[in-house]
């Protein structure tokens, strides 16, 4: 059984291993994104809500897409751990998370942070070939991800639960130094995916 938070910026395969992951362990892979498509897709009145939101083109509030996590980790396939992909992203989430999984009784057992250069973000993101990633778009959402993700991370190194991984290695490397990194902490990683 384990809970673990996903960080990382844009580009450095967070999305990617998080399912991995998730799969190698046997847990859920929880990603706000899914949530929000899934909300809205089944019309549920949080989905509602959130739609009008997205349809304005505005932000869905972090009050919303709290009351969405909260209903996601009430279901019962995540009374054996699960892996949250995508929040928190911000200080506010971060103490909100904490408070509901004490409420829940579902501590988080590690906090894991990929870790890649800027230049060999902006490199993996250009590839990718999109028309709205031009360089100086994502050399702002770097800076907009840095601004908001180091108190994140400061305020799990404080807690003694931040695992930093290198991301900026070949895909399977990076699983494994992150299972390594697991195991290293206490948490149990099956031995074969």
């Amino acid at each position: 059984m384990a809970r673990l938070i996903f960080l990382g910026p844009p580009g450095a395969g967070k999305g990617t291993q998080a399912q991995i992951v998730a799969a190698r362990l046997g847990i859920p892979h929880i990603s706000t994104g899914d949530i929000l498509r899934h909300a809205v897709a089944q019309k549920t009145a949080l989905g509602v809500q959130a739609q009008d939101y997205m349809d304005r083109g505005a932000l869905v509030p972090d009050q919303l897409l709290e009351a969405m996590i909260e209903e996601r980790l009430r279901q019962p396939d995540t009374q054996s751990g699960w892996l949250l992909d995508g929040y928190p992203r911000t200080l506010p989430q971060a103490v909100y998370l904490d408070t509901l999984l004490s409420l829940l009784g579902q501590p988080y057992d590690r906090a894991l942070n990929l870790e890649v250069g800027d230049e060999t973000l902006v490199g993996r993101l250009l590839s990718r070939g999109r028309r709205d990633d031009t360089e100086p778009v994502i050399r702002h959402r770097l800076q907009v991800y840095r601004d908001q993700t180091a108190p994140l991370i400061d305020f799990y190194q404080q807690r003694h639960h931040l695992l930093e991984v290198n991301g900026d290695q070949e895909l399977d490397l990076v699983t494994q130094s992150l299972l390594t990194a697991l195991s290293a902490a206490g948490l149990s990683v099956p031995s074969t995916p």
